[in-house]
């Protein structure tokens, strides 16, 4: 796998009208998205658990049993906080009001839906930097430990520094720690092989990097973020009896500014407290 190209967000449509759905897939091109189109709602749920997207667009005259694929998305951990915008007619308030009870997001009639349609695709695709206190702040040793070995792809360590650093931080920039730790651990679940828990590592750890300033404490979010996201939609795209060869994989380095004398973890000389008393990010 290798993953030159530019990450594009995914958002899931789901559009039995073929007109209609090539000017929804429309918006989000010109947006910079990349549409995956459906439509029926059979295939609902294994779509956006497969897409991970940033955005669903669901048509309310889609056929299938659309409540319950909302509903079950909204009850998966990986896939709840996907906004759902569901859209019908509106003279049809018992249809708009039973997608709401499902667990959409929003219900709009059709007409409010295309009139602000472009300003929420680009508010999706493309959202405010969330600005966590500490991010001008240098990292603390223990991330740094955490970054540092992450680099060296000794991925079960920078999940022991960063779990650290993680625990020691109580302002919002740990979200950061959490998110970069976790991705590790995706990688270090695609080196031994097991696929299933590397997707459920990435959907964890990058709604976490998802949003955050494309710089903060000195890290790179941006560069390691979009070089996760390719790496979980090419594996989200092997079907899962598939093998994938690992050797083929090219994991990213973080970039980071290190306020340290320091190379490698172990010269910062962080004692890891015993794992029964940690956390778990």
């Amino acid at each position: 796998m290798t993953y030159d190209e530019q990450f594009k967000p995914t958002v899931v449509i789901l559009e039995p009208d073929l007109f209609f759905s090539i000017r929804l897939e429309d918006v989000v091109r010109a947006a910079g998205g990349e549409p995956v189109t459906i439509e029926a709602a059979d295939r609902f749920v294994a779509v956006v658990e497969g897409a991970f997207p940033v955005l669903v667009l669901l048509d309310l005259k889609s056929p299938g049993d659309w409540e319950t694929a909302i509903r079950q998305c909204k009850m998966k951990p990986h896939t709840r906080q996907t906004p759902i915008y569901a859209f019908g007619s509106h003279v049809d308030t018992a249809t708009l009001q039973k997608a709401r009870k499902a667990g959409a997001d929003h219900a709009w009639a059709r007409s409010r839906m295309m009139e602000e349609l472009v300003a929420v695709v680009d508010r999706h695709l493309h959202p405010p930097p969330r600005q966590l206190e500490g991010c001008g702040d240098p990292p603390s040793r223990a991330a740094v430990a955490g970054l540092l070995a992450f680099n060296q792809g000794r991925f079960f360590d920078q999940h022991e520094y960063l779990e650290l650093a993680w625990n020691e931080e109580e302002r919002p920039v740990r979200d950061v720690y959490q998110g970069i730790l976790q991705v590790g651990v995706a990688f270090l679940q695609m080196e031994r092989g097991n696929r299933r828990g590397a997707l459920k590592m990435f959907r964890r750890g990058l709604p976490r990097l998802r949003g955050v300033a494309d710089v903060c404490q000195g890290i790179d979010v941006a560069a390691v973020r979009e070089a996760a996201e390719l790496i979980n939609r090419r594996l989200s795209e092997k079907e899962a009896d598939k093998s994938f060869d690992i050797a083929e994989c090219t994991f990213p380095r973080v970039a980071f500014d290190n306020p340290y004398d320091a190379q490698t973890p172990e010269e910062l000389g962080i004692v890891l407290p015993d794992e029964s008393a940690a956390g778990n990010p």
